[in-house]
């Protein structure tokens, strides 16, 4: 265990780092918001593009991993809905179960990548973008679907779906998929390129995590936000052991399937819960919580994967 630990180490200090900086004033908060949109806009999408260029995308070899993910994110999803049936709204209400579903189906690749870098190297980055080649896409989508439905007339379906469309990650999960089944080559020059500008994005997007806690928000703490931390760190990921087991997925690919799901959720929620009429301060409460939780969580998975 103390050999996981640490493995997870380095990129714990990074997020610490994050925050020490946020909180001394060294960088100032516009500072931190070009960081974070050239960590969205450029770095993410040059990894993307790179890895899935080179990746094999095959159904034989990523049909299994990619189902498996969908599948899991699917049931946490649902499990999350049904609480709408369950409940009455006096006691849990459209605002509060549209932050709650977003909280448990959507994940931060920015913790991801590293971590699966640490882990395994490039082989654990490629196995990480082929997820968010095809999850991206598809947990944009049924969120929206989601807050449509419990949020309706509060905003444009449609700009919504042209947000959604020109987001750099799924931009470069559309090229890197065309350059793949296309069998277009890059070039030395530009694959090198995007190679370097693809690492910076691993402890960039870590520091910027840790510059976005708020410990302050760890002082709230009820039934709606242990339920979207105990789905995100022990159901989901559970379930995909077990669905890892019946496909017969490779225990590098279970590990990063596991990994996906039980990721903190993504900061772009937080926005998405404002425009839409959710309620974004207990997304915020969430996401601050299930990234306390992820550190002791993470090391307890890679351990169990390693033996």
């Amino acid at each position: 265990m103390t050999e996981v630990f640490l493995i997870v180490l380095p990129l714990v200090l990074l997020v610490a780092l994050g925050q020490v900086i946020a909180k001394t004033g060294w960088l100032a908060a516009n500072d931190w918001t070009g960081l974070e949109k050239l960590s969205f806009r450029i770095l993410i999408p040059a990894l993307i593009i790179r890895s899935i260029a080179h990746s094999d995308m095959t159904l034989k070899s990523s049909g299994f991993y990619v189902a498996t993910m969908l599948l899991a994110f699917t049931v946490a999803g649902i499990l999350t809905l049904i609480l709408r049936v369950a409940l009455p709204k006096q006691a849990l209400g459209n605002p509060q179960l549209s932050s709650m579903f977003q909280a448990v189906t959507r994940w931060n690749a920015l913790i991801t990548l590293p971590v699966a870098a640490q882990l395994f190297g490039p082989s654990g980055l490629t196995t990480i973008t082929i997820a968010m080649a095809f999850l991206i896409p598809f947990i944009n989508i049924i969120n929206i679907a989601a807050l449509a439905t419990m949020l309706a007339g509060r905003f444009s379906v449609w700009k919504v779906l042209k947000t959604i469309a020109l987001n750099p990650l799924i931009i470069a999960s559309v090229l890197g998929l065309a350059l793949n089944i296309g069998k277009i080559p890059i070039p030395a020059p530009v694959d090198t390129m995007l190679e370097m500008t693809g690492r910076a994005a691993l402890a960039v997007g870590l520091l910027c995590v840790g510059a976005g806690f708020n410990m302050r928000r760890l002082f709230y703490l009820n039934w709606k936000i242990i339920w979207a931390v105990a789905i995100k760190a022990i159901v989901a990921p559970a379930l995909v052991f077990f669905l890892a087991q019946s496909f017969g997925l490779a225990p590098m690919e279970t590990l990063c399937a596991m990994l996906v799901v039980a990721t903190p959720t993504a900061t772009n929620g937080y926005i998405i819960a404002r425009q839409m009429g959710g309620d974004a301060e207990l997304y915020a409460i969430i996401l601050n919580w299930q990234l306390v939780i992820a550190i002791f969580a993470f090391p307890v998975m890679i351990a169990i994967m390693q033996g």
